[in-house]
């Protein structure tokens, strides 16, 4: 019994060692897992970008505005000269936090009664925990400003505002990128088996021989999981609505047009891995790399900005990206189209090099 166990698992050992791309991602996958998540989850949460908007222009003013970008989690980017320039700066999420100093506010250090405020409007909508490390480093920096021997005051109050999440709840976050994932996940698993399967069972040969062009027969093999797709979206979406209360603050038609289009373009990646494998049990070792790459790279996870600068450049290759950014926009922050005009155009742009490298490899399959 041992023997003939020995020669079957030698065989399947063989199989494996002659299958370069199993053998490859088998060993180097879960290493390059490790290394990726282990990268972005140890390092601290730093330079969360943060405007200001100092209306008393005093010493005080400057030394609180000194004494926030001092600080290792913050940094102050940008200085809007009204509100309404910092709502949209929050809203296109180039700020994850304003603080507005007051007119007065070094006047008012000085009354024996009244006590000044800075305040200090959040992020919530973005990402709720670094919201909250935000508001926290920015406590701490002005505690420590009133605790320095050179502070001309011992007293200031911080009055919090977060927008679109005021209880800076995880849930809205996790949940809009379980839609993005999920709707990724399926959507890909069933689009990368059109090609492969085909040229596994030995008909690829004959889709040659039909009238079919390569677009078209692309466009064939990409209807069925663009469809499974959109049902799933809309089940989860009704999910999100009717079992947690997420807001659907934006426009939904302008939200399911965006999800057709990022389908579009993770089916076209998919049908491209499905081109260049040879075997259905290949495609969906590489559709597992490539999640593991999205999750990763795509603030699913953890933020963008927590990641070493060169993934941070990378991860405009990554559609899971956009749409996240999308979803969010639209679902918790009520943006509309200049707001998610951005990763819209990214998905396009993919969307059209995904079709692109995909009648490539599709050309030198049948050839």
């Amino acid at each position: 019994m041992i023997q003939r166990m020995a020669a079957l698992v030698t065989k399947e050992l063989i199989q494996i060692r002659r299958d370069p791309v199993l053998l490859i991602f088998a060993l180097l996958g879960p290493m390059l897992q490790l290394v990726m998540l282990g990268n972005a989850i140890s390092k601290d949460i730093v330079d969360i970008p943060v405007g200001i908007i100092d209306y008393d222009l005093s010493p005080l003013s400057r030394e609180i505005i000194a004494a926030l970008d001092n600080t290792s989690e913050l940094q102050v980017v940008r200085y809007p000269q009204s509100m309404e320039e910092a709502q949209r700066l929050i809203d296109s999420n180039d700020l994850m936090a304003v603080v507005v100093i007051p007119r007065l506010f070094m006047e008012g250090t000085r009354s024996a009664t009244n006590v000044p405020q800075i305040q200090v409007i959040l992020d919530g909508g973005n990402s709720s925990f670094t919201a909250g490390r935000a508001l926290g480093a920015a406590q701490g920096a002005v505690q420590s400003l009133i605790n320095s021997e050179t502070a001309s005051t011992d007293r200031i109050e911080l009055s919090v505002e977060p927008l679109f999440n005021r209880a800076l709840d995880l849930r809205p976050h996790s949940i809009t990128a379980q839609l993005a994932f999920i709707t990724f996940q399926i959507t890909t698993l069933v689009a990368v088996m059109g090609i492969v399967r085909e040229r596994e069972i030995g008909t690829i040969e004959m889709l040659t021989i039909t009238p079919l062009r390569r677009l078209e027969l692309i466009a064939g093999k990409a209807i069925t999981p663009l469809i499974i797709g959109i049902i799933d979206f809309i089940v989860m979406f009704m999910v999100t609505q009717v079992v947690f209360d997420l807001p659907i603050r934006g426009s939904f038609v302008l939200l399911f047009s965006l999800t057709i289009l990022y389908l579009i373009c993770e089916i076209g990646f998919a049908l491209m891995l499905s081109t260049i494998t040879r075997s259905q049990q290949q495609a969906v070792t590489l559709v597992f790399v490539w999640a593991m790459v999205a999750i990763t790279m795509s603030g699913y996870l953890v933020p963008i900005s927590r990641l070493p600068r060169f993934m941070q450049w990378l991860t405009w290759f990554v559609p899971l990206r956009h749409y996240l950014s999308i979803v969010r926009t639209l679902m918790l922050k009520g943006g509309g189209i200049v707001e998610i005009l951005p990763p819209a155009f990214a998905i396009f742009v993919l969307t059209i090099l995904m079709v692109f490298v995909t009648t490539r490899t599709l050309s030198r399959v049948i050839e």
